[in-house]
């Protein structure tokens, strides 16, 4: 397996980083390298996590293109900012925006689970500010990743990106793959997946069932990261 030393890629990680995020980007590596003590990245099995803007070319034709640079900046800003709040309890790192996406990676799905709430809750403060409701929507998926640097490499990266346009605002959405690893870490008394559509993807020989995490009430992930003591409930 190839290993990459992260203090010699960090300088290629801010490369791919956008130039109006180099601080946050900077500090996201660097907790990443603070906490990999033995100082290397690995390839291997990831959980993929794809969010993008909902809206964003309705958004940009009715306010033009500065506008709508404005409102990209701010919600890939606001996901470093989300990614310096949690405590990793296992590698997780910002890969690449791509428009107005964002693709990151986490080892542990306790750790998405995290950051996607810490990442909620800023979109709504970050869109108080400038007078906008951020509408996200959450790609999930799992398999094996290539790290040339910080830049993904490999099969799964592709399927991720299939899936974008099968997943509504505001939903949170896993391929089979990614859901039948992470169901048993969500141990949750009050929730549960539901499923959700089926996709076409390369290098399934079937289409591929989604599941949508759901939730009844309150604050939502929040609910679901303090009860982790209790067995899940399908739907």
């Amino acid at each position: 397996m190839a290993k990459y030393n992260l203090d010699k890629i960090r300088d290629e990680f801010l490369k791919y980083a956008p130039s109006y995020a180099l601080t946050e980007a900077g500090q996201a590596i660097d907790k990443l390298i603070q906490l990999q003590k033995d100082g290397l990245l690995q390839n291997g099995v990831y959980y993929l996590i794809l969010i993008d803007l909902v809206g964003s070319t309705k958004y940009g034709a009715e306010f033009g293109n500065e506008k709508l640079f404005e409102i990209i900046k701010t919600f890939i800003k606001t996901s470093f900012e989300a990614m310096k709040e949690i405590d990793l309890t296992s590698k997780g790192i910002f890969l690449k925006e791509i428009g107005d996406s964002v693709l990151y990676i986490f080892h542990h799905f306790n750790d998405f689970l995290n950051w996607r709430n810490a990442l909620g809750k800023k979109l709504i403060e970050a869109g108080e500010k400038i007078n906008h409701t951020f509408q996200i929507r959450t790609c999930v998926h799992i398999g094996e990743v290539t790290l040339q640097g910080v830049n993904p490499l490999g099969l799964s990266v592709a399927q991720i990106f299939k899936m974008e346009k099968n997943v509504n605002e505001g939903d949170i959405v896993l391929t089979s793959t990614a859901f039948n690893i992470a169901w048993p870490t969500v141990t949750r008394a009050h929730y549960g997946f539901s499923e959700y559509t089926t996709i076409e993807l390369d290098g399934y020989n079937e289409p591929v069932k989604l599941f949508k995490l759901d939730f009844s009430s309150g604050n939502e992930l929040q609910e679901i990261i303090d009860e982790q003591s209790v067995p899940p409930r399908f739907t």
